[in-house]
């Protein structure tokens, strides 16, 4: 019997153990969860900011995060040359008076009305196209003056650092 009751308190404590335990991993994977979504809540924030910044920047602004917003400029660039090809792939085209997604076998609109004229649309993607390769090469020059000014500056800073120390 004794040998019985023996093994029966060491269920019991082990038992006590294993629900100690997974209490606290329970509590320990509620906190990183709690914490993961602040995190996630912060760089929402960040995000936003971030958006709004870039949306209402100034001159100065530009110059400061100058290849982050030309970044973000190619990259809708992209998006944009993307959602074309989804649309026509979809078999959709777009208004020519509005923008939005319509059929591409539509004699009007869906969303404005406006009859669809087909060789308008023809004309407009050329003029998109040529618009957009014309904008990268213009990033392109921007990039490189930036390089050049940030090349400048940096001398003319090493100059003023030498006739300090001189």
């Amino acid at each position: 019997m004794a040998l019985f009751d023996e093994v029966k308190r060491g269920i019991s404590a082990t038992g006590k153990q294993v629900v100690k335990k997974t209490k606290e991993l329970s509590e320990t994977v509620q906190l990183k969860s709690q914490i993961n979504t602040e995190k996630e809540t912060i760089n929402r924030l960040y995000a936003s900011i971030g958006k709004q910044v870039f949306e209402a920047a100034g001159e100065e602004a530009e110059k400061k995060f100058f290849s982050e917003f030309g970044s973000i400029r190619k990259s809708k660039t992209k998006i944009k040359e993307l959602e074309i090809q989804l649309t026509t792939m979809d078999g959709c085209i777009f208004c020519s008076e509005c923008g939005a997604r319509i059929d591409k076998d539509s004699t009007f609109c869906s969303h404005c009305g406006a009859k669809v004229n087909k060789d308008k649309l023809k004309v407009g993607e050329a003029v998109a196209e040529s618009m957009m390769s014309q904008m990268e090469g213009t990033k392109e020059e921007e990039l490189e003056t930036q390089a050049v000014v940030n090349e400048i500056e940096s001398a003319s800073a090493d100059i003023a650092i030498d006739m300090v120390n001189h």
